[in-house]
């Protein structure tokens, strides 16, 4: 089966369990495709498909498989430098690192527990089409990021970034299993479903990969 996922998730979660699979099913054979680019999956023969969104494309058949936090992070060598935001709005006067594939990547939008919202289009030095891609310049102190928490989590560990705005929320993300719209999917492709399923919701202390 022909199966889409993201660059660096795909390469730090999804390739690192299939000798597990294939264990458990020898008879499956898996053609994996990695590209942080949405796959079109009619057009290009896929099978299914993971993929990190607020919101799953409405045309294709959708299942969850865990929570994917999404966070505005900067180095503290950024924020002594260039003072520290204290609502989305200030964001403007900052250098924004950007992420080619976010839902909406010229826009941030961010909304609070009191009801606020508010949105900024970021502006800065790097615009990248893979979120790993972003960490040296995140680090260096370049600018302030978007990013998935399981690229921030170690960085963040090692206190080499952290959360910023943590009263501001960005559109709350999931990891979604896609599969083309139609009839039923073959047997293999709900074996492989179920798999990602059970394995990304059970990781230790996380509702998912974090």
């Amino acid at each position: 089966m022909r199966l889409a996922a993201p660059m660096s998730f795909g390469v730090l979660y999804v390739a690192p369990l299939l000798p597990d699979f294939f264990r458990a099913h020898p008879g499956i054979s898996i053609d994996l495709h990695l590209s942080d680019a949405q796959a079109d999956l009619i057009g290009g023969g896929f099978d299914a498909a993971i993929r990190i969104a607020a919101l799953p494309d409405s045309s294709l058949m959708a299942r969850r498989l865990c929570d994917m936090p999404i966070h505005l992070a900067a180095a503290p060598s950024y924020l002594k430098a260039h003072g520290r935001p204290r609502h989305p709005l200030q964001l403007a006067e900052h250098a924004g690192l950007g992420y080619s594939y976010q839902l909406t990547p010229d826009t941030w939008r961010f909304h609070n527990r009191n009801g606020e919202s508010a949105s900024v289009r970021p502006s800065g030095p790097l615009r990248v089409n893979n979120g790993e891609a972003m960490l040296p310049s995140l680090i260096a102190g370049m600018g302030i990021g978007v990013l998935p928490q399981f690229i921030l989590r170690d960085a963040l560990a090692r206190k080499e970034l952290e959360i910023v705005l943590p009263d501001w929320s960005l559109p709350v993300s999931a990891v979604y299993w896609l599969t083309p719209p139609g009839g039923p999917r073959p047997k293999r492709v709900e074996t492989l479903a179920d798999f990602f399923a059970d394995r990304l919701a059970r990781k230790p202390g996380s509702k998912g990969p974090a």
